[in-house]
């Protein structure tokens, strides 16, 4: 199934990505920081409700804005140096692959 195959992916994200936003500065703990967690947590979370839903697209399109809020996320810290370029290579390769299977499985649903 596919929902569970980018279940998957956003926890493999989620598991590459919070030691690198622990190492961000201290300054930024509880601002950029806590943004990026707080918007991988949600991708979890509304990869739960979409599947768990009968009206699953109202959700998937939630899912895809968290995405291009994660995309701008990660490429202001990079550009910050709180990020190296090679992990903003990485995430982005990541999140491009996770938005390869969220428009499958809205395709999917016609």
């Amino acid at each position: 199934m596919q929902n569970l195959k980018i279940y998957q992916k956003i926890y493999d994200f989620a598991l590459y990505m919070f030691p690198i936003i622990d190492k961000f500065p201290k300054r930024e703990k509880f601002a950029l920081s806590t943004q990026i967690k707080n918007v991988i947590l949600d991708l979890e979370r509304l990869t739960i409700k979409a599947n768990k839903s009968r009206n699953k697209k109202s959700f998937l399109y939630e899912l895809d804005v968290k995405l291009e809020e994660l995309r701008f996320l990660l490429r202001f810290s990079s550009d910050r140096r709180y990020l190296s370029r090679k992990s903003l290579a990485h995430a982005t390769e990541k999140i491009t692959e996770i938005g390869k299977l969220l428009g499958g499985w809205i395709k999917s649903l016609g």
